[in-house]
């Protein structure tokens, strides 16, 4: 089994990611997915064993340029009334580009913005197209399933960039709940 079919399947197997797949899918929103902690937390507890539960707020993540930002407020709003149990995120990736820093480049598409997530193993996104599951990997999931961290090229390039990847780091503690989790700078 690679470890992008593993991926997909201990989402299949966790009926609470397809239920907010299925509702991600029933909002059409352009490049619309689930991204990030909802994926790389279940993917960890599965793989150590653990109960799974979405401890972090579900990203819904879409790329929509004529979208408003504001649109975000609407779309979060619905999602609530519909599923209210879920920490809703929802976020047009156009509007994130500059978010940590204000000279980053624009983002052209959801994958890119995935792709530059701080460290490799929260840039996972999934979506339904029609039924059939997909994923979205711009730097592949062996960092994932292995239980490596380490922040993306992107924020390697610099002191600054790094410094972000070591606060979340520092935050977030997750060798604290996995302890097979490796952290690295490079």
């Amino acid at each position: 089994m690679t470890a992008e079919s593993q991926v997909l399947q201990i989402i299949r197997d966790t009926p609470e990611l397809m239920t907010i797949l299925k509702l991600i899918r029933d909002q059409h929103l352009p490049q619309g997915a689930l991204a990030a902690g909802s994926i790389r937390n279940t993917v960890w507890q599965v793989l150590s064993g653990q109960p799974v539960r979405l401890g972090s707020d579900v990203d819904v993540v879409f790329f929509d340029p004529p979208r408003p930002a504001s649109d975000d407020l609407e779309i979060y709003a619905r999602l609530t009334a519909i599923a209210p149990q879920y920490q809703w995120q929802v976020k047009n990736e156009v509007y994130m580009a500059h978010y940590n820093f204000k000279d980053d480049p624009a983002l052209t598409s959801v994958s890119d913005a995935i792709g530059r997530f701080i460290e490799v193993p929260t840039c996972v996104g999934a979506y339904l197209e029609a039924n059939e599951l997909k994923l979205i990997a711009p730097h592949g999931v062996d960092d994932l399933v292995n239980f490596r961290c380490r922040p993306v090229p992107f924020y390697q390039q610099d002191d600054a960039h790094l410094d972000l990847f070591r606060q979340r780091m520092a935050e977030k503690q997750w060798q604290l709940k996995w302890p097979r989790l490796q952290i690295t700078e490079k």
